[in-house]
């Protein structure tokens, strides 16, 4: 009998003693959290603190291009923002991710309201749907090395063309995109803004890029994008050789990957104004399947590593 109390009381010490380095570990890991969060909010408060601080300064420049400069310089500290932003999604609370959400969206909105302000905007050259051509030379002429690409979608063109742009902030307006097909092409390092209800979006080769993106009744195409936030709402999602991309998407149908790595989706909760109205004259659902991907890739019955979901 008394051998029984003894295992009894060694079984209980055991007990007392594994439940106490638990809670020693879940100690040392929420310091170690809290440490991460900390730091977060340091640097991304800095860097914030610093794009704003010139933007203020562009208006008291006279000279077009130290205005230019200063502006490309607030850029890449925007995309840095991003880049801190994505890479810190996995110990974010909810609270800091959408307030930082909000505050990188509302520092693209100010550096395209003073680039719009203070530097003469670039015109665009849009294309329009081209015949193909079967002439050897221009054949050879359109084999860019970026069109070397393996392309699911190389078929595709667009009534609207947006090409071979960095360092800057595209505002495509409603009469130019409403209801057409829009390709994105060659961008890179570009804070993206098309608000208006789309038939189609292709973007092949774009590269930390911040995409915002109103209602597409078909699909959004993308390929061979690297590093890029995506604000987006579709019918349906088809995403080719991608990788390092994060994706806060509402699509009705549900979000297609293949050959990508590195991919994170969330529900979509950062909208521009008259978002709504272009929601409903869209045709698209209130329904939001944001969370749910097939990865071509991935045909095994455990969730697949190239994709992850954010909260």
């Amino acid at each position: 009998m008394s051998s029984e109390r003894e295992v009894a009381f060694l079984k209980l010490q055991e007990e007392r003693l594994t439940a106490l380095e638990k809670k020693k570990a879940d100690r040392k890991e929420a310091n170690q959290s809290n440490q991460q969060l900390e730091e977060y909010l340091k640097n991304f408060d800095t860097l914030k603190s610093d794009i704003e601080t010139q933007l203020d300064n562009v208006a008291k420049l006279s000279d077009a291009s130290d205005k230019k400069s200063v502006l490309n310089s607030a850029l890449t500290q925007a995309a840095d923002l991003q880049v801190l932003l994505n890479d810190s999604l996995s110990f974010l609370p909810a609270y800091d991710l959408r307030r930082s959400q909000e505050v990188v969206t509302a520092i693209h909105q100010q550096i395209a309201k003073v680039q719009q302000e203070c530097v003469p905007k670039k015109k665009f050259a849009f294309g329009k749907k081209k015949n193909v051509s079967t002439n050897a030379n221009t054949v050879k002429e359109n084999k860019t090395s970026e069109q070397q690409i393996e392309s699911k979608f190389s078929k595709y063109t667009g009534d609207v063309v947006v090409e071979n742009k960095s360092n800057e902030t595209l505002e495509l307006s409603k009469c130019e995109i409403h209801k057409k097909d829009v390709l994105l092409k060659n961008l890179s390092n570009c804070t993206v803004n098309l608000h208006s209800t789309m038939g189609t979006l292709h973007c092949t080769n774009c590269t930390n890029c911040t995409f915002s993106v109103g209602p597409i009744s078909g699909s959004i195409f993308l390929e061979g994008c690297s590093g890029s936030t995506y604000h987006v709402t579709c019918q349906q999602a088809r995403i080719h050789t991608t990788h390092g991309a994060v994706f806060y998407i509402h699509v009705t149908s549900k979000a297609i990957i293949e050959d990508c790595k590195d991919l994170k989706f969330a529900e979509r909760t950062v909208f521009y104004e008259g978002y709504r109205d272009d929601l409903k004259e869209s045709g698209l659902s209130d329904t939001n399947n944001w969370n749910n991907v097939d990865d071509f890739n991935w045909l095994s019955n455990d969730p697949s590593p190239n994709w992850q979901l954010i909260s």
